[in-house]
């Protein structure tokens, strides 16, 4: 992905005071499910949608942003996201990961949808290999499975483990790298 537009979601996480973790996650798991498009369009289910899945009634169809728009509305986004997500889990996260993994399945789903979910019941209930393989179960918009979220939910599995390749694991490293050097910079 364009090291710029790495570098604009790191800052944008930074500000809104999200973790690594968090940054990682939304750009190696979000952005890309999402995709990134700095004119509104219409959704699968049409919503109006800019930017990485920022959906509002009031946008209209062609109004442009710019990347460090879209970036900001991204990171607002997910820290909403995020808080929704925090206060209808009641038991400890396993992992960061596992919290990302729900924060990005919250940013897709919604809050609404999530709580009321049998993945957020069995969590809560300290099942939590249980509640990561109701993830697959989100597979559908409006009756018709998806391809996307089939790609998405299989992706956000090894999040919700907290299971990541070696691979996974190495780029993580190279991220965090420069989230902190990113983070070391704003402080100085």
């Amino acid at each position: 992905m364009n090291p710029s537009l790495r570098k604009k979601l790191i800052a944008a996480f930074l500000a809104a005071g999200l973790s690594s973790t968090a940054a990682f996650v939304g750009y190696d798991l979000t952005l890309p499910s999402e995709g990134l498009s700095t004119t509104v369009y219409a959704d699968p289910v049409g919503l109006p949608t800019v930017c990485i899945g920022h959906m509002d009634k009031k946008l209209k169809v062609g109004t442009s942003y710019t990347l460090d728009q879209c970036m900001e509305m991204f990171a607002e986004d997910y820290a909403k996201h995020q808080k929704e997500l925090d206060k209808v889990v009641k038991v400890p996260y396993v992992s960061d990961w596992e919290r990302e993994a729900l924060s990005d399945f919250t940013f897709n789903n919604g809050i609404g949808n999530v709580q009321s979910s049998t993945l957020i019941k069995l969590l809560n209930q300290g099942k939590h290999e249980q509640a990561c393989a109701q993830l697959s179960r989100w597979v559908f918009a409006k009756g018709q499975k998806l391809k996307g979220l089939v790609t998405r939910r299989e992706n956000t599995m090894p999040y919700c483990l907290g299971k990541l390749s070696y691979d996974k694991q190495k780029e993580y490293e190279q991220f965090k790298k420069e989230y902190d050097e990113a983070k070391k910079a704003l402080n100085n």
